[in-house]
């Protein structure tokens, strides 16, 4: 099989390995139901020089990410976009499920379009191909668009590109359908017979609720990590998920731990029982996630949410200021324990969840408030390098409306048991029914009383709870004699006799 190498964001060497064995080495992702996903691929004009470059990798990373990112229960459709002019219709479907060509073969044969009835290369119109997919093949469902494009847009071969390339930007910041957007800049020096380039840029726009969560599993599950070496660039939402929570120690309550559950989200509080501690301080690490980022400057607040419950905190530091994107800055925030909901170590919740954990589910909410975001320098010179003189870094500036993001932080405070109570009870237990076994063993022998009846002694031998008859001498009943646990009495005793229990 042949591999070739691809040079990712300017420098990172990555290697892509044809279908078959991509796909021997990568299994579909899972889940529950079946995505839509979108491939449009510009062959307009201005990216002759990937299709005509003999050392183009153009078209071995779309089948990279096309047999990476897609699953056999995806509805896929691959097109090509330029611009709609006359009998030339833009985009254009080549490729879908069920179609007897292989998506190898159909994306082989693409080729640069030209304009009808003339040797003029086609010009480029992006809104047109993502509106159009989104109403004409998504039906105005969910669903994921994948661009592959040199990030140049010119209807009509106007000299107002940088004005097209404007709205192409604000349409992936402003449209509320479109959920996320990431992009991947990519170092791909081509030259062709007519123009040259230095890179290109893939997009990928999740329209729909459904959409965002099946592009952020596949960017978190490491999928879209095995094309793309380089973290992908959030254009989109800017209102969230802005930071993570890195628990590393609790300072105020030895013997209390704090760490991350297995999804690497949820942070896990152990706490003990027995000592009712009203609160736990936690030392965190806040990590920026805004890549390509820096959070310049914003005020930090939160609070902690359980059941109907929720506790104003005050996180020290309160601002944050020049942090990097994947930097982290050390926070500390003391955490109420809501002691109401601990059930008493004697309680039968307590005794039941001995051997495991009774666990009280919350969420700490962090707000990130007069938010100020500047695009990294690095990152913003590569960009340059890659797409000179292309208003590129535009596409990253953040609207001037994100002025505040939030986070959800799920937090499970697992109460551990002190062992001793159900010890004490077991204990208790066992004593007991000594007690009562040897009482029922004791008790349950005969024993030999002593009485006077009519004035003559007579013996009798009783077990707990039985009677008997007591007879005069000269063999008249006289009475009956019961016992108790230890104790007898006298019943039914005839008039004219005399019937004494001698102790």
């Amino acid at each position: 099989m042949e591999t070739v190498d691809l040079l990712i964001n300017g420098g990172i060497v990555m290697r892509l390995r044809s279908l078959l064995l991509l796909l021997s080495l990568i299994s579909p992702v899972p889940a529950a139901t079946a995505m839509q996903q979108a491939f449009l691929i510009q062959n307009s004009g201005w990216m002759e020089p990937f299709y005509s470059d003999p050392q183009s990798l153009f078209k071995s990373l779309i089948l990279a990410v096309f047999h990476t990112v897609t699953r056999p229960q995806d509805r896929v459709f691959v097109s090509v976009f330029n611009q709609s002019v006359g009998n030339n219709k833009s985009p254009v479907l080549i490729y879908q499920n069920g179609q007897a060509r292989s998506v190898d073969e159909v994306i082989g044969d693409i080729k640069v379009a030209k304009k009808p009835q003339s040797s003029a290369l086609t010009d480029t119109d992006f809104q047109e191909a993502v509106t159009k997919t989104i109403i004409d093949r998504f039906q105005g469902k969910p669903g994921i668009i994948w661009i592959f494009t040199n990030n140049k847009n010119s209807p009509n071969n106007d000299a107002a590109t940088i004005v097209r390339n404007r709205e192409f930007y604000q349409l992936i910041h402003n449209e509320p359908t479109i959920a996320r957007t990431v992009a991947f800049p990519l170092g791909m020096p081509v030259k062709g017979r007519v123009y040259k380039a230095s890179g290109l840029m893939v997009y990928a726009l999740a329209y729909g609720n459904e959409a965002d969560a099946a592009l952020r599993y596949l960017i978190d599950s490491g999928r879209v990590g095995q094309v793309f070496t380089e973290t992908p660039a959030r254009l989109k939402p800017l209102d969230r998920d802005s930071v993570r929570l890195l628990p590393q120690e609790i300072r105020n309550q030895p013997g209390t731990t704090v760490g991350l559950a297995a999804d690497r989200h949820t942070v896990v509080l152990d706490v003990e029982a027995s000592k009712q501690q009203p609160s736990v301080e936690i030392l965190a690490s806040l990590e920026n996630l805004f890549y390509p980022y820096i959070i310049e400057s914003a005020d930090l607040s939160a609070s902690f949410v359980v059941a109907a419950s929720r506790s104003t905190l005050a996180p020290e530091p309160s601002r944050i200021a020049a942090l990097e994107p994947g930097a982290r800055k050390e926070i500390r925030v003391t955490l109420p324990i809501p002691l109401a909901q601990v059930p008493s170590i004697w309680s039968i919740k307590a005794l039941r969840s001995f051997g495991t954990r009774f666990e009280i589910h919350g969420t700490l909410e962090l707000e990130l408030s007069n938010q100020r975001l500047v695009l990294s320098d690095a990152f913003s010179k590569n960009l340059n390098t890659l797409f000179p003189g292309d208003p590129i870094s535009e596409v990253f500036s953040p609207p001037q409306d994100t002025l505040s993001s939030q986070v959800s932080v799920p937090f499970v405070i697992r109460i551990v048991y002190p062992t001793y109570p159900i010890l004490l009870i077991g204990l208790a237990l066992l004593v007991g029914l000594g007690v009562i076994l040897s009482a029922l063993i004791l008790g349950n022998r005969s024993r030999v009383y002593q009485l006077r009846v009519d004035g003559q002694v007579q013996t009798c031998r009783l077990k707990p709870f039985r009677s008997q008859p007591l007879y005069s001498a000269r063999g008249e009943l006289v009475a009956r004699v019961r016992r108790g646990l230890a104790r007898i009495e006298v019943l039914d005793r005839k008039e004219g006799h005399s019937v004494e229990i001698n102790q």
